[in-house]
């Protein structure tokens, strides 16, 4: 996400927070426990997906780079309406 969304990764206090600028503000998109270890569950994926306005589908097709930060984006301005 840091990478794909141009997040900002927070990792100062307990746990490691994801924020994303867009138009001009400020969202937090993810929370994660610094011991957070191998693949996120389920739950994870789902508020990450609802924070970026997407689908869990979506948010996979995301992380598996058949949505492009472009097309986020678009979704977002799309679904903020």
């Amino acid at each position: 996400m840091v990478n794909k969304l141009d997040a900002i990764e927070d990792r100062a206090g307990h746990h490691i927070y994801y924020w994303i600028n867009f138009d001009g503000r400020e969202y937090r998109v993810g929370k994660m426990s610094h011991s957070a270890r191998g693949q996120a569950s389920d739950h994870i994926i789902i508020d990450t997906a609802r924070r970026l306005k997407l689908t869990k589908k979506e948010f996979l097709d995301l992380v598996e780079c058949t949505i492009d930060k472009n097309m986020h984006e678009d979704i977002w301005k799309e679904r903020s309406n």
